[in-house]
Parts: structure tokens; C-alpha cells; sequence
């Protein structure tokens, strides 16, 4: 484990007393030393002399220069340095300190070592010239290592802290305050590389490793979960380490009543240390721990095995590199079509643990970038101060924007933005990387659109349109809607339209044309049946409910696809909602079906809701590509005029004037503060008010505390049963392959039966633990158990179990599709039983007083549902209710633009903000987090290369533009070549 912590304060002395005197009575066998390059400018070697790191914190140098002081923004103390520590793995730390193996002790050191060594490239530190503040790289650091052996409960904890002193030297060779943004942000690669560092070394030792998550956690394999817990107090005092084996203090030996007291006493003395050994090594034997012949505690022959790659189950003729590289690309562009060099580094060493190592990740990555296969973004800059929202251009793109903002030519702005990356001014930016495959996907949906312009013959002429709709309410958005619905030669259409302007209705009133259409066919060829048939889609199931209560055929997009006899053709007119949320992948699956088949497809959305959680945002690229589109722009909805004014800003991009029309808007610090506003202002409405009440929450922890607190507020809490229920487990395909991905405890559920494996379709069955070799070990609710490889069992659901109290009463939330029953997942129920094995639901919509329906879950298995009081604003999305309730917290990733306008513009007369800062709030709503495409990243690299290529003449230059514009989007009809 690794973490990174600020050092504060203006006691330098207390400080270096923490580092060097923390555990005192190692400083004779492990006394800290330095590393660094700026370390070895300023002549420091040998043991660390606390006095000396005491001046040093204080910026204070050996050659008797003094650093100006440098101070934390949010608490004015001063800044004197980072705690960098990296903690070995429990059993890790048990070998080395229990069994007394020196070389494992000086593995860890030497994988602290080397990842210090990256971290010591990312130094950086500020210059001033002219008034503008500028960076260097200056890739040296000043960096005490502490070695400690002991957690605060007396457990073996082999951990180190690497102190980075808060100064580095410029290229003029004067010391500066070190800048630290990029070291914060490689935490996460720097924690994997220590990690696959040790692992390769323990390997080399003989030591086999087990793998216990898709994090790189390990475990060495001879020593077992239940011997490693029993020496994992954390931060528990020894009674608690005690009353695991049944002790107490009363029946405890002598030698564990030391313990108990020494873990109580403030301060240890150089006898603290043999108690503990001694106390370790007892539990050790007791536990029958064998740690082998390196070992002081067994002196057999020992023959060390190193692993092999075999061991993790490669695929034939795939290297260790290419394998963790490729499940990184795999993982993460399920969500992306662009993704970072940090994440892609990231996931790729956490992967790699106990198989590759740092180099061959680089490499690979490398030769992917060589062959083509991983397309890498051209250099992009942004401001050294900028804020996380702040331009990140390529040199072309900082041209344009200061010609834009400042009025320079071109020549003024090349000038200055070649100056400013030289000197600095402008940092680079992160790496990016796309891949040809999502290349080549958004290319073909553009290309399979634009072959359907004029390809099918319109139901209706804009004439028969107009007479038809004469006299009708509809909006001129809602018009224009309809209108293109019916009366378009195009095979793809799409209706954007603002969140409350009526695009269901516009399609209601299409299909009453289309239904009309069919009668006309029917009369004139006395064929009845031989019509136009609509198809309704949506990605959620509360979509769907809504589309099914407009009497509309209507399936979940998952569903659809799973469907083999759809029944599409020329006459099948499918009608995609909510299609902003749908991916690249899926949306090539729909259109391709859909051109194949010869059928329609008619997409509705809003590309300023939220985005799609796969890769991609096709419903945006199609109609910037020129996609046939209606725009409904008049809010329905809102029927409060001030509420209706904040709608309206929010969907014109303009969230701060949003904000100024909202009438309630609460700050409360605390999340649990918040939460408890909510509850309170959702009790003091009427029962009837309360059914139409939505409250958002920013994160499913946040959603949880709001249900427990209404449950309470409601009189549920206590008054009700116990039930198992399940709650997927958000993972991604290559997670789902990779078998230390599972954590013990979870659920999965086969989509289809795995004979081999002996898994039944639909059955339940526990995760009880990952072995090498990529296997998956399930037991069955009998305790049969079952091993298979996960990467040959691919259709699996991933649960987590939990126990919830359901009362009758309860608002729930359905989270799993049921045709059965007719559950579609997202549907929100009532509890109206909870007696004799059953839990019985009923609709909230009601007829003549009484459930629409009602439907009786057995609970003799776990239940697919969750309390509903509180939603994400992913699962709000296509709801409509009278009043909402919003928690935000202001510093959260989850505040967006996005989520606000989604958010309030589900309320048709209240929404009421409740957030942690008043004053933070409008730059917290004004954030984008807008996925990045694979075609705009291409696009970058041709506006560069066209930028090296000067053309001689006009001419030229309008031919470069046509080939390049060629090369980026395909023929101007047909398909790319795949």
C-alpha cells in the first residue's frame, strides 16, 4: 500500500522526531539514509542525523542557505515536505520480521528504492520571468527513508516512509519549493509499481505470491488468510487480537498481559521490542505458520521455486507484457474511447503484479504506439496554475485561442506560444491514446448514417404533415419532430430535445400518423396488418416503463439485441430514446441491424444530459456529422416560471444564471447534515406530496444514508424483516475474465449454462477465492464448490449480497430485469407484505384507489431490489415528479454541469438544492467531464501533420484538406474499411 501525505506545521523538530524516533529502537539496526540526486548535491550520506533533517524541514541547507517559507492554502501552515510511505503486504512483512529473512527485508527496500526513482523524475518547481510564472523540470529530489516495523497495534508492519524535503535545485543552481501536482497524481501508478516491484523480487527469492484483487494486492502463497489475519489488529489495541482466540485479560499468559499493556502505554523503551518478537513468535508456532529454511524458526532444507508466466494461464504465444498491457486497453476503453497514460499505466502494473514488470509495460505500451495499434494524441499544453477545467490545446490550439482572445495575428500568436512551451509557461499534458478499433467503430457509424440519407421513401409528404397537424398544440420544435419523423427519405433521424419539451408526446403524435398511414394502406389494399410497425428502445428500464404507459411496444436496448427473431424489415420503424446515453459499441450494433434489415431508426435524446457509461457519444457525433435532426427547444415541463427560467439557462449552458432563479438553495457542511434537511423537509409534506418526490444524491453512499434516514423518519426503521438482496457490482468485461478481480463474498449468477464448469443458468453461487492460474473458486448455497476460468465462463453477473430490513411500506427499486413477472429493472413498487415466505410489491400507480398490479417475490433465494427513497442522477434520468430534492457536494467529480441540469429539470414545480458550499457551488455546476472521441483525437494528430506539411499554393492546400478530410471520415458513401 501506498500513500501520500503532506508534512505541516511549524514545529521542525517534532517532525523529525516523528520520522527518525517513531519506532526508536530500530534506528540502531535500520537507521534511515538518504537518496536522491538532490541529496547528493548537498553532500548528504551516511545515516540521517535528526538534527539535520530537523534544519532541513525548516529550509535550512548544509551550505547555509535559507529557502523562503511556503505555506498550505487551505490551513496557512507551512509546507516542509511529503510523507511518502509504502507498506509491505502483511504476510510479506511477517516473513521478514517473524521469520527474521533479511532478503525479504531488502526487497522491500530495494522496490522503495526504485519507485522513488520515478518519483524523483516528476520534480518541478516554479521560476518567475517577467511577471509570468513558469515550470522546470528539474528531476531532483531531497528524500529521507525511515524503515519502521511495527502498526500501532503491535502487528508486524514493515513500512516506509520516504520524506521528499520541500525544495529542489533549478538549472541556474539555485533551491526552490518543490512543486508536488505531479506526484499527487501518479499516486495510484506509484503504489502499483512498488507493489509489482516487490512481487518480481520475492519471485526471484523463490517466493510464490497470491494475487488477491485486480488492484495488485498480494500475499505470499505459503502463508494462509486466516494465519495473515490473525496478525492484522490494524488499528485495534491486543484485547481485540486477544478476544479473536477467545482470551481475555483474566485467562491471558504473562507474556500476552505485557503486550496489553505495553499497547497501552504512550511511550516504548528499548524492551518494547523483544516483548513484541517474542509475542509474534509464539502466535507464529501457535498458528503453525511454516515460513520454510529462511527462516530462524526452522532450519529444513528449503528449495526455493520460481514461478513462471504458465502459471497465470496466458493465452498461447501472448508475452507477460503484451497480456497485462492489452487486459489495460481491454478494461479501460469499456468506458472510453480515449484514455490517459496514467490510467493505462496504472491499471497495466496493477495487473502485471507477479508477471511483468515496469520496463515491459513501457515497452509494450511503446511498441503498441509503433505498429498503430494504440493511436497516441499529439502534445497538448495547458497553463502551469490552471485548475483541472483550464485549456488543454495543442500548439495550434493555443494559437487560435489567443488570436481569438487577444486579437493577434498569426504570426504573433506562433511566436508566443513557441516561446511559451519553450520556457515553460505552458506545461505538457497529459498523453492520451485511442485505439484503431474505436477508430474505426465511430468511423462506421458515421459512414452507415450517411448511406442512409435518401434511402427510404417518406410515410407522409410535408403537405399531408401540415394538413394533419392543422390546428394541433404542438410547439415548433414538437412540429418539426413529427415532421421529420414521417415525412423523411433518410434511414436515421435524430430529435434533440431539452430536458421537459415533449419528446415522447412528438412521438405519440407521429405513431397516431403512422397509425393513420397504416388505415389508409389497409383500406386501399385490403390488407390489414400490412403496415408500418414501431419499435420502441431505451437503455433503462424506467425508459421503457415510461414508453410502455404511452402504449408503445417498447424493450430495453439489452433486451432487443438478446431477441434473435426481432422481426425487422422494411416496414419496422424502430424508435431509440434516451439515445445520449447510448454507446459507440451498441449504437453500431442498432444501426448495422437496422441497415441490414432495411427498417428506420429514429433516435431521441439530449446530448446535455448525461453521457453514456460505455465508450463513446455516438447520438452527438452523428448530428455534428450532419445526421437529418429536429430540435425541440420549448419547455413543457416546469410548470413554476422562475423554475422554468433555471431549465432553461442550465440547458443553454449556463449554470450560475440557473442557479439565481432557483428559490431554495441550502448550505450545510456535512453530507450527514445535508441528508438530514432532506428527510426533513420530504416529512413535512403530505403522504400524497411525498409520492411525487424525487431526491438525487451525488453517490451511491450519499443515496443509502438518505434511505436509511428516511426509512427512520418514516417509522420503518425496526419494524420490519431482514432479507438477503443482491446489488450489481459495476465491473467491466476484462474484470469480469480476470479471476482475482472477485472478491470473497460476492454473488454470481451464470446467463447461461457452463457444463464444463458444472454452472447452471440463473443459479447463485459464492466467491470463495481466486487461485493461480486465473481460476475462480464458487461453492453452490449446498457448499458444493466449483473451479473454472472466468475467461472461459464470460457471461456472468456480478452481485453483492446484502441484508436490508424491508417493511411494509417501503419504497423499492427493482435492479434486475424479470419477464417472468414482468419486472423490468428500474420499476419503483411499494412493500405491502413481508409474511409466509413472500414479499409482496404493489404499483405506486394507483386505479380507483386501489395498485395497478401487484406481484409476490419468494424468499427462499436473494431479491433483486433496493430501497428507493433516494436515486443517482444516472438512474433519475427519465423521470418526471412534482418536487425534487438535490444533495451536492461541491468538491465532489460527481458535480457536474451535467448532473444539474439532469438533476433540476426532473421537478415540475420545486427543485430545492441542498449543498456543502454556497459560495462553491457555481463553479461546481459549471464543470464538464464530456467524453473524448476517437475521431477528435485523429483529428488533433492531422491538424498537426498538416501544420508540418506547408502547402506551396492555394490549390495545394484545398487538396490536402479533401485527402485529409478523406482519411478521417471515410468515403462520402459506403463503409471504411474494417
Amino acid at each position: 500500500m501506498f500513500n501520500v501525505t503532506l508534512i505541516k506545521g511549524d514545529n521542525q523538530y517534532a517532525a523529525a522526531g516523528y520520522f527518525s524516533n517513531a519506532d526508536d529502537y530500530y534506528a540502531k539496526e535500520a537507521p534511515g539514509e538518504w537518496q536522491g540526486i538532490g541529496a547528493e548535491l548537498l553532500g548528504l550520506e551516511g545515516p540521517i542525523d535528526q538534527k539535520e533533517l530537523a534544519r532541513l524541514f525548516d529550509g535550512k541547507l548544509p551550505n547555509g542557505e535559507r529557502m523562503a517559507k511556503t505555506f498550505d492554502k487551505e490551513t496557512g501552515s507551512r509546507r516542509m515536505g511529503l510523507d511518502l510511505t509504502f507498506s509491505a503486504p502483511k504476510s510479506v512483512s511477517m516473513q521478514a520480521l517473524i521469520a527474521g529473512d533479511k532478503d525479504v527485508m531488502a526487497a522491500h527496500d530495494r522496490a522503495v528504492t526504485k519507485s522513488m526513482e520515478e518519483v524523483e523524475r516528476l520534480a518541478q518547481t516554479r521560476l518567475k520571468v517577467n511577471g509570468k510564472t513558469m515550470l522546470e523540470r528539474s528531476g531532483n529530489l531531497v528524500i529521507g527513508k525511515f524503515r519502521h516495523e511495527m502498526s500501532r497495534a503491535k502487528d508486524p508492519q514493515m513500512h516506509t516512509h520516504a520524506v521528499v524535503m520541500n525544495m529542489t535545485r533549478r538549472s541556474d543552481g539555485k533551491w526552490r519549493a518543490l512543486r508536488n501536482d505531479d506526484i499527487y497524481k501518479i499516486q495510484p501508478q506509484v503504489d502499483a509499481m512498488y507493489k509489482g516491484i516487490l512481487a518480481q523480487e520475492l519471485r526471484a527469492l523463490g517466493y510464490e505470491i497470491r494475487v488477491l484483487d485486480n488492484q495488485g494486492n498480494f500475499e505470499l502463497a505459503h502463508i494462509s488468510r486466516d494465519q495473515i489475519e490473525a496478525f492484522s489488529s490494524r488499528s485495534k489495541v491486543i484485547e481485540d487480537a486477544l478476544a479473536k482466540d477467545g482470551k481475555t485479560r483474566a485467562d491471558a499468559t504473562p507474556l500476552e498481559k505485557q503486550i496489553i499493556a505495553m499497547a497501552t502505554r504512550p511511550r516504548k523503551d528499548e524492551r518494547d521490542r523483544h516483548l513484541v518478537k517474542e509475542y509474534w513468535v509464539t502466535k507464529a508456532r501457535e498458528l503453525g505458520i511454516d515460513f520454510g529454511a529462511r527462516s530462524h524458526l526452522d532450519n529444513r532444507e528449503y528449495a526455493p521455486r520460481k514461478g513462471s508466466p504458465a502459471e497465470y494461464s496466458l493465452p498461447e504465444g501472448i508475452t507477460p507484457g503484451q497480456a497485462v498491457v492489452q487486459y489495460a486497453i481491454n478494461h479501460l476503453t469499456e468506458r472510453e474511447q480515449v484514455v490517459g497514460e496514467n490510467d493505462l499505466r496504472t491499471v497495466a502494473l496493477r495487473r502485471a503484479v507477479g508477471l511483468a514488470t515496469p520496463d515491459q509495460v513501457n515497452e509494450e505500451i511503446k511498441r503498441l504506439v509503433k505498429q498503430g495499434t494504440l493511436i497516441e494524441s499529439p502534445p497538448t499544453y495547458r497553463m502551469p496554475n490552471g485548475d483541472l477545467d483550464s485549456p488543454v490545446l495543442s500548439p495550434a490550439g493555443w494559437r487560435a485561442h489567443l488570436q481569438e482572445l487577444k486579437g493577434w495575428s498569426e504570426k504573433q500568436a506562433r511566436q508566443y506560444v513557441d516561446k511559451a512551451i519553450k520556457r515553460g509557461s505552458l506545461e505538457p499534458a497529459e498523453k492520451r491514446y485511442t485505439t484503431q478499433k474505436a477508430l474505426k467503430r465511430e468511423k462506421a457509424i458515421l459512414a452507415i448514417e450517411r448511406t442512409g440519407r435518401g434511402q427510404v421513401t417518406p410515410l407522409m409528404t410535408k403537405e399531408q404533415v401540415a394538413k394533419a397537424l392543422e390546428g394541433s398544440t404542438l410547439s415548433a420544435g414538437q412540429y418539426q419532430a413529427v415532421e421529420v419523423i414521417v415525412s423523411t427519405n433518410n434511414r436515421f433521424v435524430g430529435i434533440q430535445g431539452d430536458a421537459g419539451t415533449g419528446k415522447t408526446y412528438s412521438v405519440d403524435r407521429a405513431v397516431k400518423l403512422i397509425d393513420s398511414v397504416n388505415a389508409a394502406m389497409a383500406s386501399r389494399d385490403s390488407q390489414p396488418g400490412s403496415g408500418y410497425r414501431v419499435v420502441a428502445l431505451a437503455p433503462y428500464g424506467n425508459q421503457v416503463t415510461a414508453l410502455k404507459n404511452e402504449g408503445l411496444d417498447a424493450h430495453t436496448l439489452a433486451s432487443f439485441f438478446h431477441t434473435k427473431n426481432k422481426g425487422l424489415d422494411a416496414k419496422t420503424i424502430v424508435i431509440l430514446d434516451e439515445a445520449g446515453v447510448v454507446g459507440a459499441r451498441q449504437m453500431e450494433r442498432l444501426m448495422r441491424e437496422i441497415e441490414q434489415s432495411g427498417a428506420r431508426l429514429i433516435q431521441l435524446g439530449d446530448t446535455k444530459q448525461t453521457e453514456a457509461i460505455e465508450a463513446g457519444k455516438p447520438f452527438a457525433q452523428l448530428q455534428q456529422n450532419g445526421m437529418q435532426t429536429a430540435r425541440i427547444k420549448e419547455i413543457q415541463r416546469q410548470k413554476d416560471p422562475e423554475l422554468k427560467l433555471a431549465v432553461q439557462h442550465a440547458a443553454e449552458g449556463k449554470p450560475t444564471k440557473s442557479l439565481d432563479h432557483l428559490k431554495h438553495v441550502e448550505e450545510l457542511r456535512t453530507a450527514t447534515e445535508r441528508h438530514q434537511a432532506i428527510v426533513r423537509d420530504y416529512m413535512a409534506l403530505t403522504p400524497d406530496q411525498r409520492k411525487e418526490v424525487l431526491i438525487v444524491a451525488g453517490t451511491n453512499k450519499d443515496r443509502k444514508e438518505i434511505n436509511q434516514m428516511a426509512r427512520q423518519a418514516l417509522g420503518l426503521l425496526g419494524k420490519g424483516k431482514q432479507f438477503e438482496t443482491l446489488n450489481r457490482v459495476d465491473s467491466t468485461d476484462a474484470e469480469r475474465r480476470y479471476a482475482p478481480s472477485y472478491k470473497q463474498g460476492m454473488i454470481i449468477q451464470p446467463e447461461k449454462d457452463y457444463k464444463r464448469a458444472g454452472l447452471v443458468r440463473g443459479e447463485l453461487y459464492v466467491v470463495d477465492q481466486a487461485l493461480p492460474g486465473n481460476v475462480l473458486v464458487v461453492k453452490d448455497r449446498s457448499g458444493n464448490r466449483y473451479e473454472f476460468n472466468p475467461r472461459q465462463a464470460t457471461k456472468l453477473s456480478v452481485y453483492k449480497l446484502e441484508k436490508p430490513e424491508l417493511s411494509v411500506g417501503d419504497l423499492i427499486r427493482i435492479n434486475r430485469q424479470d419477464p417472468k413477472l414482468d419486472l423490468t429493472n428500474g420499476d419503483r413498487m411499494r412493500v405491502v407484505s413481508i409474511e409466509g415466505g413472500v414479499v409482496q410489491l404493489a404499483s405506486l400507480k394507483e386505479i380507483n384507489g386501489q395498485p395497478e398490479r401487484t406481484v409476490s417475490l419468494p424468499t427462499n433465494k436473494p431479491l433483486h431490489l433496493e430501497h428507493a427513497y433516494s436515486a443517482t442522477v444516472h438512474s433519475a434520468q427519465g423521470l418526471t415528479n412534482d418536487r425534487v430534492m438535490i444533495s451536492l457536494n461541491t468538491k465532489s467529480r460527481t458535480t457536474s454541469q451535467n448532473l444539474w441540469y439532469v438533476a433540476i429539470s426532473r421537478a415540475r414545480h420545486e427543485a430545492r438544492v441542498y449543498a456543502d458550499s454556497i459560495k462553491g457551488l457555481p463553479a461546481a455546476i459549471a464543470k464538464r467531464y464530456d467524453k473524448t472521441t476517437a475521431l477528435s483525437l485523429q483529428q488533433e494528430r492531422e491538424r498537426q501533420r498538416r501544420e508540418s506539411i506547408q502547402p506551396r499554393n492555394v490549390a495545394d492546400g484545398q487538396a490536402l484538406e479533401r485527402k485529409q478530410r478523406t482519411r478521417l471520415e471515410g468515403p462520402s458513401s459506403g463503409h471504411p474499411r474494417m
